[in-house]
């Protein structure tokens, strides 16, 4: 047997205890060493950094929207709607430079990105999100905020002094007579004699009843002649308000041109031209050609006798009762709403396109609708983003959208129609017994069909064609993406 293992003996304490002089100079080295670290850390944010481009190439672009904005350019209520649902895009894209500057300078420097362009970009989401979910009438607000040239310091400080004037002034047979007027409203009526009768509400704001007296004073109307045309120009400005009422023979052609007021004009058998900056214009009862061109405000025509042309800039747009031609150019930042236009119809902005023969019925544009009701065509209906529905349609329909759906109600005899929608639905419905051709295509959808026709189906891609009734007018429908339907209807047959 082997001898036993004995374990081993225990390790002696070492001979003596480390010394304080020791204990000392390694914390001074532990201390030593945690201030290298941190003047390290310090030094490599001190180091050459790159300033990223993202906050100059976002200031450049909300520069560029703005010019544009100014110039008119661009409808502002299509860019709000637009970029409420585009703005994830800007998230995208400022990752996008980051990431590429981070590459080409790895290893070089590091990319600094300040708080105020973090701060940016979380604005512009933040207002990304509020367009998505809310249309809001930003001229609206700006009027009532009552911003610009709308304050009115005289008012805000002074006391408010009113006088009022009559004026009568002869006019020639063939008289035209022009309304110059820089603050105030407008009303012409039509008179009982050959004479101008002119009615001047003046007021004035000051502090003081005397120089209000001498300012009421010196308030005066400068009439002046020049052949056949008389002009009225009323000088005015923020502390001087003038309302100039106006009775004319009715056979006197009227031209207003007003900067800051509403005007009123009716009972006129000549032609009556409009040129308003800021305010409100309502004609009716007009025998003549009318012109309008406006800035700002809301307009309103009702009983047009003869042509009608209106530009620029509108709110709210209420047309009805037009023999003449009826066309309307410009931007509407509020709703359209025309009512039986018997001469041919020409609306057109930046964001839609619309012509009529004739519409017996209506026409509204409202919070991204546009519906026509008893139309006579050739029609043409073109704009974006909008949900489009034409009833009681009778002709020629050319429909283009967008973003939005395409319902069409037509009635006998069915015409030709080319409807192209390039993101949603188009629903047709013609009546049971018509006579027409279909060429139909729905990418990424189906076709339904009503009527008996040839379909097919391919690669996301469906197609319908065929002849209803022996043939006739032919129905080019097209859904890019979008479903198409192609329904029956009573009414009366072609036979």
């Amino acid at each position: 047997m082997g001898m036993p293992t004995q374990p081993p003996p225990p390790q002696s304490p070492p001979p003596y205890p480390p010394l304080r002089s020791q204990m000392k100079a390694q914390r001074a080295q532990w201390k030593m060493q945690m201030r290298m670290q941190r003047a390290a850390y310090r030094a490599s944010l001190r180091g050459p950094a790159h300033r990223s481009i993202l906050g100059p190439l976002i200031l450049i672009a909300i520069g560029v929207l703005a010019l544009l904005g100014t110039m008119h350019r661009i409808n502002a209520d299509y860019l709000w709607h637009w970029y409420g649902h585009w703005w994830p895009l800007l998230l995208i894209g400022a990752g996008v430079v980051l990431a590429i500057e981070s590459l080409l300078l790895a290893g070089d420097s590091r990319i600094r990105l300040g708080g105020g362009v973090v701060f940016l970009v979380l604005l512009l989401a933040l207002t990304g999100i509020i367009a998505a979910h809310n249309h809001i009438n930003w001229q609206s607000v700006g009027d009532q905020l009552q911003l610009g040239d709308n304050v009115n310091l005289a008012e805000m400080f002074g006391n408010k002094h009113q006088a009022k004037e009559e004026i009568t002034h002869p006019l020639p047979s063939d008289a035209s007579v022009v309304i110059q007027n820089g603050h105030g409203d407008v009303i012409v009526t039509a008179s009982n004699d050959d004479q101008m009768h002119l009615t001047v509400d003046k007021t004035v704001y000051s502090g003081s009843d005397r120089e209000a007296q001498r300012e009421l004073n010196a308030l005066e109307p400068l009439i002046t002649s020049a052949g056949s045309i008389v002009t009225v120009h009323m000088p005015s400005n923020n502390s001087r308000n003038v309302n100039l009422t106006m009775a004319l023979p009715a056979a006197v052609a009227t031209q207003v041109k007003i900067d800051h007021g509403d005007v009123t004009i009716s009972g006129r058998k000549a032609a009556v031209s409009v040129n308003s900056n800021q305010g409100d214009v309502e004609l009716t009862g007009i025998t003549g050609a009318t012109q309008v061109a406006m800035h700002q405000g809301d307009f309103t025509g009702r009983d047009l006798q003869g042509n009608f042309t209106i530009s620029g800039r509108m709110d709210n747009v209420s047309l009805s009762q037009v023999t003449g031609t009826s066309s309307l150019t410009g931007d509407f930042f509020g709703d359209v709403n025309l009512d039986h236009l018997q001469g041919t119809l020409h609306l057109h902005s930046s964001r839609t396109e619309i012509q009529a023969a004739r519409l017996n019925g209506t026409v509204t544009l409202s919070d991204g609708n546009l519906t026509m009701d008893n139309a006579i065509g050739p029609i043409l209906v073109s704009t974006r983003a909008m949900d489009i529905s034409l009833k009681q349609i009778q002709g020629m329909v050319t429909v283009k959208n967008s973003d939005g759906s395409i319902a069409v109600n037509a009635v006998s005899p069915v015409a030709a129609m080319d409807i192209t929608n390039r993101n949603g639905s188009v629903n047709v419905t013609v009546p049971e017994k018509a006579k027409f051709s279909v060429q139909g295509v729905a990418g990424d959808g189906e076709i339904n069909s009503d009527f008996k026709l040839s379909q097919s189906s391919a690669n996301d891609r469906a197609t319908a064609s065929g002849e209803v009734g022996g043939g006739g007018p032919l129905l080019h429908i097209v859904a890019e993406k979008g479903d198409v339907h192609l329904n029956k209807a009573g009414g009366d047959s072609d036979d």
